[in-house]
């Protein structure tokens, strides 16, 4: 993911590996007029459709939950108010379809050529549900869909998930590496007290370098105290559970699911500064997911 001012995407998913790219720039729409049967008219053509179908999916998913609730006879929180009216009113769909197709506009590689279905339903559904997180950190608290809370060393932007989870991922801020997995495997502890001050010590440390990095960016690019802290949780939010999620939902993974004895999940987040004092200066995140190990999968089917 390439985090500047605007919203852009590019990504991959190869087998059981998934990769991505997604960046925060401009949300202008391209006022270009594509050729008929252009690369990107068809793109736009086949974006719409899907995400009409991947819109309908949240919308049916917030229906039955919405049902849920009033079964059980009991109040839904405010968030979950928020994101079924995000899903089920008729003008904020229209406006997540519009988006779609402005970001396929704005695409290079949408220009040259056309994508496979699968490629474009990935794009413009991460694209949607980046989005999506990133604009939440923007609103008030009683118009937020999702209920994250933050903290950290210099700051108190850094999403809580990132920091439960850190033992459990591998990390490289600005090329340094951060990584757990060896160490809590192989090392025997005499009290529970020494692994928690160990993983702490972990936390403190991946914490703090993070928000080292973020902050010399936010300076650089001359944003406020507010826009620095903005831009670091919704950057360290994408670095949870949250930004894995979002790739699972939208990739064609988000259909298999894999079991076993000997199931082991892998996850690697990188995040570094591109093209460092120039004009083209962003902050770019890159996010693996890799299950091996499995004897056995199954389909929705």
């Amino acid at each position: 993911m390439l985090f500047a001012k605007a919203f852009g995407c590019s990504s991959s998913c190869h087998g059981g590996e998934i990769a991505s790219m997604v960046s925060l720039p401009v949300f202008d729409a391209c006022t270009a007029t594509p050729a008929p049967s252009s690369p990107m008219q068809r793109n736009c053509k086949i974006a719409r459709k899907l995400m009409h179908e991947a819109l309908s999916e949240l919308m049916n998913q917030c229906l039955e939950e919405e049902e849920q609730y009033l079964r059980s006879q009991t109040e839904p929180p405010q968030k979950k108010r928020n994101r079924w009216a995000c899903y089920t009113k008729r003008e904020s769909v229209d406006a997540h379809m519009d988006a779609s197709v402005r970001f396929v506009q704005q695409h290079p590689e949408c220009r040259l050529r056309v994508l496979l279905p699968e490629q474009l339903r990935f794009l413009c559904l991460l694209q949607h549900l980046v989005t999506e997180d990133t604009a939440d950190v923007f609103r008030p608290e009683e118009d937020r869909k999702h209920a994250d809370s933050f903290e950290g060393i210099l700051t108190n932007d850094i999403n809580s998930q990132l920091v439960k989870d850190a033992h459990r991922s591998e990390w490289t801020v600005e090329g340094m590496s951060f990584s757990m997995q060896g160490e809590l495997s192989e090392r025997t502890f005499q009290a529970a007290d020494e692994r928690k001050q160990l993983i702490a010590n972990f936390q403190k440390e991946l914490v703090e370098s993070l928000e080292t990095l973020l902050l010399d960016f936010g300076r650089r690019r001359g944003l406020s105290r507010d826009g620095q802290g903005k831009l670091i949780q919704a950057i360290s939010t994408q670095m949870s559970q949250c930004g894995l999620a979002n790739l699972d939902r939208s990739s064609k993974a988000s259909k298999i699911f894999v079991s076993g004895q000997g199931l082991e999940q892998r996850t690697t987040y990188n995040v570094s500064v591109m093209d460092l004092g120039q004009p083209s200066e962003c902050v770019k995140l890159s996010l693996l997911c890799m299950k091996t190990g499995f004897t056995a999968y199954h389909t929705e089917e």
